[in-house]
């Protein structure tokens, strides 16, 4: 189950991928510093020469092993060399365990070296340059988030006497330390009942409580599984839960309390005996189990507050139309099951949308792209068919033609009700994952760091939230009969309610035009008018029994809407924000902040052009006269991040926050680490308390 779990994530994955990939393009420096180092600078021609690739991360970052674990993917490399030269086998040095959420990486902590051997043929002539060239892919994170990187490392040597200085054979010499020695004897393993027991011959007088085995090839155990270890004689013997790779050979390191580490491979046999001990498993299974129960509470936490965020939802102007023109329809029902089963369809769509967008999210995430919630508005192809869209619920509402589309309910009465219903989850469900927000920030960045099955959890509550008014009407027949009954007055109504769909096209456009050029804004309009005109045509039809009706609709839609998706601008503009800094307000940095945070009170908020909250609190608070008076006059420094088109270091950043998405705003006091956390509906009095504080 959790490996289809995981194909379906990375399958979800790929539908976004290239969004997210162009989301990470940038100059952004890189987190590990990597260089190359040579025993000797003057290798002589006919010998080896030791190498090693050091890697430097950036502080709260780490590098991984061999074997990643469960998350993220190994390194690569991209030798180019002189000729008579060649590399040998990449050595690592022993890892270290990293416990996320039930996820096991296995990863290094600070500064590491990387070993290899240069082999110089003897026909090489004294003297020669010997370039080496070196492009290396890998994977960076923190404890909350991940970005892939490459860089491209050069290094000159000369081939001379090969003479090492002692300074470098001392580093080199810590470095072969750390590098796993061979076990002399082969040990054995057995596979029975879904256990992995591992036996190896290793002195009785060696501790072992807080040993730890780590396979060379993954998923041959299950890296996140408790690890019994116990001695018998001179032999150690380990048992835990087999992975799903199956072969005959088992290749891996053992890392021992004083830190030392042992390389060994076992070969497959019918049995071995394990006795645990006592003691030891009983501390694990009870350290489990608080584990497993304080996982539990945040996630319910969470859940609690993605229902009760999803249920505010629906006062957003571009979801409250298809609500209440939902639960209106409700009202002249021929039967009860009709009520029931129309309002379960649309809490089906609802969920499902949530499920799916969380779940592409966190494939993408486990891949290393930096993608959050509402991730599908930094797409402008996405806003186009938006725009197409809620123009055409617009005017249906409006009256320009009558389709019987998801708005209506007239479809309710005959077999397609409830999949009419079901459309207007999923269509309610995806315009208003941008407005979440101010509502569940903390239960989505939950989300995001908890296991699989509760994360899904708390996306469906969403979506549960979201369909929980149309549910309790279906269910509960006293609150339909409060509802008004049908009448001329319904027209009226959705007259009225088609402006807010209005208004909704209006912020897609003007979202659109901060993400593309002109001419594509114009692509997109003229393609929302040829649609309207196609179903305009086709709601004629419909009333004169005409054939082919939906047929102008349908080439009117999908025509101009597939030469939108073809001209869809390969590079975004430029962020209005990033144009109207000065002195006291600049684009967002981790660098910057670090060095303003030194200086002086820093405002760092985060926002973007598709999210209403954000453009709402910058009119109101912090845009306000007397606000950026306090603030200049108290020399504060504003620092803005905008997410309107993605950007990696933004999501790292909100993601160490333990946020999906925007706003965020932080305080950073004078010489103070940690930020204060404001509230996401900003007051003009919460900014200027802070800036007078």
């Amino acid at each position: 189950m959790k490996r289809f779990v995981q194909l379906v994530l990375f399958s979800a994955s790929l539908i976004c991928a290239s969004q997210a990939l162009a989301n990470q393009q940038g100059n952004n420096p890189s987190l590990i510093s990597i260089s190359i180092q040579s025993e000797s600078n003057q290798p002589a021609a006919g010998s080896t020469e030791p190498l090693a690739i050091t890697m430097i991360p950036k502080e709260g970052w780490h590098g991984y092993w061999k074997n990643p674990g469960d998350a993220g993917f190994p390194t690569s490399f991209n030798w180019t060399l002189p000729k008579g030269v060649s590399i040998g086998e990449i050595q690592y040095p022993a890892p270290s365990q990293l416990v996320t959420s039930d996820i096991m990486n296995y990863i290094y902590h600070g500064e590491y070296a990387l070993l290899a051997t240069l082999v110089v043929d003897k026909s090489v002539p004294q003297g020669s340059k010997l370039p080496i060239k070196l492009g290396i892919s890998y994977l960076v994170c923190n404890p909350q988030t991940c970005l892939p990187e490459q860089q491209t490392i050069e290094k000159t040597l000369t081939v001379g006497d090969g003479k090492v200085t002692p300074e470098s054979q001392k580093i080199f010499n810590q470095w072969r330390q750390k590098l796993p020695k061979p076990l002399d004897a082969k040990g054995q393993f057995s596979v029975e009942d879904d256990k992995f027991t591992l036996s190896l011959p290793l002195p009785s007088s060696i501790q072992i409580s807080k040993a730890h085995v780590y396979p060379l090839i993954n998923n041959t155990i299950v890296n996140n599984a408790k690890q019994a270890l116990a001695h018998n004689g001179d032999v150690l013997t380990m048992q835990t839960q087999v992975g799903e790779e199956k072969s005959d050979v088992f290749n891996g390191v053992l890392v021992l309390d004083n830190g030392i580490s042992l390389s060994f491979e076992a070969s497959k046999t019918q049995h071995i005996a394990f006795t645990p001990s006592q003691h030891s498993d009983d501390s694990n299974v009870s350290r489990e189990q608080g584990s497993n129960s304080s996982t539990w509470l945040i996630g319910l936490a969470a859940l609690l507050g993605a229902i009760v965020g999803g249920l505010l939802l629906n006062i957003m102007p571009c979801v409250f139309p298809i609500l209440s023109l939902k639960i209106l329809s409700l009202s002249h029902q021929g039967s009860e099951k009709q009520a029931k089963v129309g309002s379960v369809a649309y809490t089906l769509g609802a969920v499902l949308v949530c499920v799916i967008l969380g779940g592409v999210i966190l494939g993408l995430r486990s891949l290393g792209h930096q993608v959050g919630w509402a991730f599908q508005l930094q797409s402008p192809a996405v806003i186009a068919g938006l725009i197409v869209l809620m123009s055409a619920i617009g005017f249906n509402l409006a009256g320009l033609f009558e389709i019987g589309t998801l708005t209506s309910g007239s479809r309710l009465q005959d077999q397609k009700g409830p999949m009419g219903d079901f459309w207007t989850g999923v269509l309610a469900a995806f315009i208003a994952t941008p407005c979440t927000g101010p509502f569940m920030a903390t239960a989505l960045g939950a989300a995001l760091v908890l296991p699989i099955g509760i994360a899904f959890i708390i996306f469906a509550g969403l979506g549960f939230g979201m369909a929980l008014p149309f549910l309790l009407v279906g269910f509960i027949p006293a609150l339909r009969t409060r509802l008004p009954k049908p009448g001329a007055w319904m027209i009226t109504a959705r007259r009225i309610l088609s402006l807010p769909m209005f208004v909704t096209v209006l912020g897609l456009v003007w979202i659109l035009m901060r993400q593309a050029n002109n001419d594509f804004v114009l692509l997109v309009l003229a393609a929302t008018m040829l649609s309207t005109f196609g179903l305009w045509l086709t709601g004629l039809w419909q009333h004169s029994q005409h054939k082919g009706k939906w047929w102008p609709a349908l080439l009117l839609t999908l025509m101009p809407f597939l030469a939108v998706v073809y001209g869809v601008p390969s590079a975004l503009s430029t962020s209005s924000i990033s144009q109207k800094t000065d002195l006291t307000t600049v684009v967002f940095n981790q660098e910057k902040l670090n060095e303003l945070r030194s200086q002086g009170d820093v405002f760092v908020y985060f926002t973007a052009d598709w999210c209403l909250t954000c453009k709402v609190n910058e009119k109101t608070s912090i845009d306000r006269e007397e606000v950026q008076a306090a603030l200049k006059q108290n020399n504060v420094v504003t620092m803005v991040g905008d997410w309107t088109n993605g950007d990696s270091e933004i999501t790292a950043f909100l993601s160490q926050h333990n946020r999906s998405g925007v706003p965020l705003y932080l305080w950073y006091k004078k010489g103070v680490d940690e930020p204060i956390v404001l509230p996401q509906i900003l007051s003009p009095s919460t900014l200027l308390g802070q800036a007078t504080n």
